[in-house]
């Protein structure tokens, strides 16, 4: 496990934690994203065919777990930390479940995908429904980081550069 640099700081406050939902929501999305547009694109092709694709298809879908695993590393540590925030404490509480269920959901579809021989249409339907089934079960935090990105330029400093840092554990591999 990476050491997440954001907490090197013992207590975040409810907006730096914000800052941390958005990052979160935002490469989850992104790293969905890129393995479903590198899986339409491979959609009836043979495996090995069409390899940059597969290898996008590949940095995309194992890239998710690991951002999940990072979501649960740094909700882990914060739980006991964030509790007193009312408007988070069901997200806190809830976020060992919906990773795991995440990465059920994106296990299944792993495994979809490395027993086909081909990428036909309804292997290809299933991984992308399992996609968007991962990323739904963080609805509640992508609904948070929406309202907060609405604050735009009013957005507390504190959030800003949580979400930077954030988002620099997320990025490394």
């Amino acid at each position: 496990m990476t050491s997440l640099q954001i907490l090197r700081n013992p207590f975040l406050t409810s907006a730096e934690y914000a800052g941390c939902v958005s990052a979160f929501v935002d490469s989850l999305s992104g790293e969905l994203n890129a393995a479903a547009t590198c899986l339409r694109r491979l959609e009836g092709t043979r495996k090995g065919s069409e390899f940059a694709h597969e290898v996008g298809l590949d940095r995309g879908r194992y890239g998710a777990l690991m951002v999940l695993d990072r979501w649960r590393h740094l909700s882990g540590k914060l739980s006991p930390r964030l509790r007193g925030d009312e408007r988070l404490r069901e997200m806190i509480e809830q976020a060992e479940e919906r990773v795991a269920s995440g990465e059920t959901i994106l296990a299944r579809a792993n495994a979809v995908l490395d027993a086909a021989g081909t990428y036909e249409s309804d292997v290809v339907a299933a991984a992308l429904l399992a996609f968007q089934q991962a990323a739904a079960i963080f609805r509640q935090e992508a609904e948070l980081a929406e309202r907060e990105a609405r604050l735009g330029p009013m957005m507390p400093e504190e959030q800003r550069t949580a979400r930077a840092v954030f988002l620099a554990d997320l990025a490394r591999r």
